[in-house]
């Protein structure tokens, strides 16, 4: 069964910052981070629960060559994603909603 993605506006937020950052640092390295981050969306989709828990059901993965998290929980068929978040940050800040 394929899971249903839905993508909190943090973690959309995130993924714009990070995106500007890396294109600022390197032309193309953002559309990397992004195909990286789709590449884990598109595994994820597919197998939700290979991915360690953080806290409570909220699970926690990285992403495949660059220093990021997903934070997501599973509801059901519907997979939200709360977070794609860097992990040099304070990790205090990853469940805010």
């Amino acid at each position: 069964m394929k899971y249903r993605l839905e993508i909190r506006s943090l973690a959309a937020i995130e993924t714009i910052e990070a995106f500007d950052w890396y294109e600022q640092q390197q032309a193309g390295l953002g559309h990397n981070f992004l195909a990286a981050l789709d590449n884990f969306y598109d595994l994820l989709t597919q197998n939700p629960n290979t991915h360690s828990y953080y806290s409570g059901n909220i699970r926690q993965g990285l992403v495949n060559g660059f220093p990021y998290v997903v934070v997501y929980e599973v509801w059901d068929t519907t997979i939200v994603v709360y977070s794609v978040f860097m992990t040099s940050r304070d990790p205090q800040k990853k469940m805010r909603r």
